[in-house]
């Protein structure tokens, strides 16, 4: 044994990070399904050794728990009994009522959610934050029930603290009244004395996915809730890009110019799609909560002959909601806007704050283009990540070389996260163009099968490209070449980001 007496601690510690290091490479390899993330990882743990170790074990796979897994399990078969007593005939006869190119995508998108089209909805287009802001007042203060608020960011400044004036109204009236915000975008929220007196008012505050540093040896912290939700009454829902903040207050020294958002009111059967997936966030971050949202959904059956669909028949909008988490095992969001791009014959315009691609979204914009459809790309000017800004120009060499139109907003930061097919076929929510939103983060989204809202959608999308300005060829190979290279220099890491 003379021999280990001649080993010293720095030995010790290179052979255990070596094993460590090696164990991650084999984890990377047998672990990760996307190509592009296999070989972003491998780079980092061979450049950087030790670094690359400790954030692989940290945020290198989709770990949100298994006690939480086991409530999602729980609250699926509960929601799988109530859909077969009372939602059924919701998804009877959609078929007749969408183009039959969309039949694939609408089946895509069921059967990762259990969630189908449903029709007889009505949607109102919010495009201004006092738009927004007003209508959601005015529906809190009608309200008879209950008032629901899932949502990613919230900021109590501004006119938020009006609406939060409203909720607590709405709490002292005998309303049920819930607030499911993300531990981490909300963390100014939770910080500040709101909580309490939401709390003392009789309303829910809860914190999605909450993080600590215990937490993260068991799951991932990076993963977070971005959905942003609002449901009244279990008849009418709010969902897009607009987090309960107010721009003229929210990171105003960041230098981007205030954010500009959108949200779609709706009504009708879809909404309790939308109320399904507030219930299964709230139910699955603890024991408890999973108790007291099976006990409320319980209660709450005895008014289901006000909201069943027969009642709900608002307009003549088929609609999906489309809700999407790593614990699905699908990319179901992912999966919907590839088969999307692939069915457009005219049209595809898309906004996005952030635009990270992989190959295969790259490849059905580019091949899009180049069969002759009219791909329009509209970014924001300035956005408020580094890496992505930088990771985002490094592909639009490869999109003006097939024809894809890119414009640049310049009337803030355009955060509005919509897709339009043809004028008769849109997505949107909650879902950026980067591997953030379709991999790991909770999302939300609408698919609207229908002409009119799209056109409406179509014509908004027109509003944002009057104060952009469009990228040419010629312009953007006059760039200086070391800006090129530190764009493909991050790139590497896109798919991680």
């Amino acid at each position: 044994m003379t021999f280990l007496k001649d080993i010293t601690w720095t030995e010790i510690f290179i052979f255990a990070h070596t094993c460590a290091a090696l164990g991650c490479v084999l984890r990377v390899l047998y672990k990760q399904k996307n190509i592009g993330s296999t070989f972003a990882w491998l780079i980092i743990l061979f450049l950087f050794p030790v670094f690359g170790t400790i954030a692989y074990l940290l945020i290198g796979e989709p770990r949100l728990g298994t006690a939480r897994a086991k409530r999602t399990g729980e609250m699926n078969r509960f929601y799988q009994s109530f859909a077969e007593s009372y939602l059924s005939e919701i998804y009877l006869g959609v078929g007749d009522n969408v183009k039959s190119r969309y039949h694939g995508i609408s089946r895509v998108a069921a059967k990762g959610t259990g969630l189908g089209a449903t029709r007889n909805n009505a949607m109102t287009l919010l495009s201004t934050t006092d738009e927004i802001i007003d209508t959601m007042l005015a529906d809190i203060r009608a309200a008879r029930h209950s008032c629901m608020l899932a949502f990613y960011i919230i900021e109590p400044e501004g006119r938020i603290e009006e609406l939060l004036n409203e909720l607590l109204a709405a709490a002292d009236r005998g309303l049920d009244c819930a607030i499911l915000a993300d531990a981490v975008g909300s963390s100014r929220f939770f910080d500040s004395g709101w909580v309490e007196t939401l709390r003392e008012a009789g309303v829910e505050v809860h914190a999605s996915l909450p993080v600590g540093v215990w937490r993260t040896f068991f799951t991932r912290t990076d993963l977070r809730n971005h959905r942003k939700i609002l449901v009244i009454d279990s008849k009418i829902g709010y969902t897009g890009s607009f987090n309960l903040v107010d721009p003229r207050f929210f990171k105003k020294d960041s230098g981007v110019g205030e954010w500009v958002d959108v949200m779609m009111r709706c009504t009708g059967p879809l909404v309790l799609e939308l109320s399904a997936v507030f219930f299964a966030d709230l139910a699955v971050e603890t024991d408890e909560n999973l108790e007291g949202v099976q006990q409320y959904l319980t209660q709450a059956q005895e008014r289901i002959p006000e909201i069943l669909p027969e009642k709900m028949q608002q307009g003549d909008i088929v609609a999906q909601v489309i809700p999407s988490a790593p614990e699905q095992g699908s990319h179901v969001i992912y999966e919907t806007i590839i088969s999307a791009i692939y069915a457009a014959t005219k049209q595809i315009t898309i906004t996005t704050p952030y635009f990270v691609p992989d190959e295969p979204l790259l490849m059905a914009l580019t091949v899009a283009a180049k069969r002759g459809v009219k791909v329009t790309l509209i970014l924001p000017a300035k956005v408020d990540s580094f890496m992505v800004r930088y990771a985002s120009r490094a592909y639009y060499p490869m999109l003006l070389d097939a024809g894809v139109k890119i414009a640049m907003f310049e009337g803030g930061l355009l955060h509005a996260k919509t897709m339009t097919i043809d004028e008769d076929y849109a997505l949107f929510g909650t879902v950026n163009m980067d591997m953030r939103s379709f991999f790991l983060n909770l999302e939300i989204s609408l698919a609207i099968y229908d002409r009119d809202i799209t056109k409406q959608i179509c014509n908004l999308q027109r509003d944002y490209l009057k104060n952009s300005s469009y990228i040419t060829v010629k312009a953007w190979q006059q760039r200086s070449k070391f800006r090129g290279l530190i764009e493909n220099t991050v790139r590497l890491m896109s798919p991680l980001l």
